[in-house]
């Protein structure tokens, strides 16, 4: 795979082209299986993002790449998901997108094994307030409640609250009903963890009052 992807390197064409001819690459080496296909894969990775592929395709194949890896089995995923962040970390603003949907993928796989630390981790690795690219208030407001929630989880209450207080700027300005029950789901169990009972209480209170809540 390696020296067909050098030779690809190399190789005059349109972009389209270009991307057909690295996707049939691409489909060659998901065909492998156990080892090989992991090496296969970053192989793959390394080509794409080198500065050599013009950004257009290198952000289209690594896009291609990030639906593929939810298919994968979970150990193959995960090895080449932390691959792919370290070889993109040089630069990550310009694959914001598909670095933030990887992570997002990667916190489900820690989730899964109940690693709850590791989830939060790979979730705050997303800049949400500081990259070139404009998050929407919900997807912004979804990922800080998805942090906060797992510092609930790892019993870290004092995390869970830096989160819970980044949420709540943002959840005045949603519309979405159902973020809005989750911020306060999330936030009456922060207060129940600081032992604030009074508070969490009247928080709860007012869920309860609620036609939806979410079933998380």
């Amino acid at each position: 795979f390696r020296q067909q992807l050098v030779s690809l390197a190399v190789a005059g064409g349109s972009p389209k082209d270009q991307a057909e001819r690295y996707r049939a690459v691409l489909e060659s080496i998901l065909k492998s299986s156990d080892q090989e296909l992991i090496e296969g894969l970053k192989v793959f990775v390394e080509a794409i993002v080198n500065e050599n592929v013009s950004l257009v395709i290198s952000r289209q194949l690594l896009t291609d790449v990030g639906t593929h890896l939810t298919s994968l089995p979970d150990d193959v995923s995960k090895s080449v998901s932390h691959f792919t962040l370290d070889k993109v970390q040089p630069r990550v603003v310009s694959f914001e997108e598909q670095v933030a949907s990887i992570r997002q993928h990667l916190a489900e796989l820690y989730v899964k094994n109940q690693n709850w630390r590791e989830a939060a981790s790979v979730l705050v690795g997303i800049p949400l307030e500081t990259g070139q690219k404009q998050y929407s208030v919900d997807y912004k407001l979804e990922t800080y409640l998805k942090i906060a929630r797992l510092y609930l989880e790892d019993e870290d209450p004092v995390q869970a609250e830096a989160y819970i207080n980044r949420a709540s700027l943002l959840q005045a300005e949603t519309k979405n009903e159902q973020l809005q029950i989750y911020y306060k789901v999330c936030y009456a169990r922060v207060l129940d963890y600081r032992r604030k009972f009074i508070e969490a209480a009247q928080r709860y209170n007012e869920l309860s009052y609620k036609p939806i809540i979410h079933e998380d």
